[in-house]
């Protein structure tokens, strides 16, 4: 059931993200097929949002303005969106969560999936956990974006400690992994 619904919802979540960026944007299908309409049916079909975001995190008040696209995985309760941005000021550095160019890496897999899935557990309608997963999407690709602006304005190289973060890899899955431990009690 949740896997029928996260495919049959993914429009709608692509939806609640592009009502929070600004125009020009956009909202279309990255088909696998040729013909539109078994693109349509097909779950494995992408959803691409383009649009421009205001950055309003760590005390910024929207004045910057950077274009992101956002790719919505057919599972996207398992998985968050695949991020880009044009901003000028992006760090291509691993330590600065930008693995490739434009792409930045916003969240951690693991937590995403966690999250979602202690909200589907739970009984929150669909439309909840849709609304709640945007805004912690976009929260934190803000939020990221927001830190590399201030890493360029202020001339800061290395990734400041008081920043917090997951670490890479295998590794930030055995931090999340000992935090959900802690937090259970066991």
């Amino acid at each position: 059931m949740k896997g029928f619904l996260t495919r049959e919802l993914r429009l709608t979540f692509a939806g609640a993200l592009y009502g929070r960026l600004r125009e020009p944007k956009s909202i279309q299908y990255q088909p696998l097929h040729r013909d539109y309409h078994r693109a349509l049916a097909d779950p494995a079909t992408l959803v691409v949002v383009n649009g421009r975001l205001p950055l309003c995190q760590h005390g910024e008040t929207g004045e910057t303005v950077v274009g992101v696209t956002l790719t919505v995985w057919p599972d996207w309760m398992q998985s968050p969106p695949l991020v880009a941005t044009d901003a000028p000021f992006l760090r291509t550095e691993r330590n600065w969560h930008v693995p490739l160019k434009p792409y930045i890496c916003h969240e951690l897999d693991r937590e995403w999936r966690w999250k979602l899935d202690e909200m589907w557990n739970s009984g929150i309608d669909s439309g909840t956990i849709i609304e709640v997963s945007c805004s912690w999407c976009i929260r934190n690709v803000d939020s990221l974006i927001t830190r590399h602006l201030h890493g360029y304005r202020y001339g800061i190289v290395k990734w400041p400690r008081q920043w917090g973060q997951w670490s890479h890899g295998e590794d930030g899955v055995r931090e999340f992994a000992e935090l959900v431990r802690e937090r259970n009690g066991t």
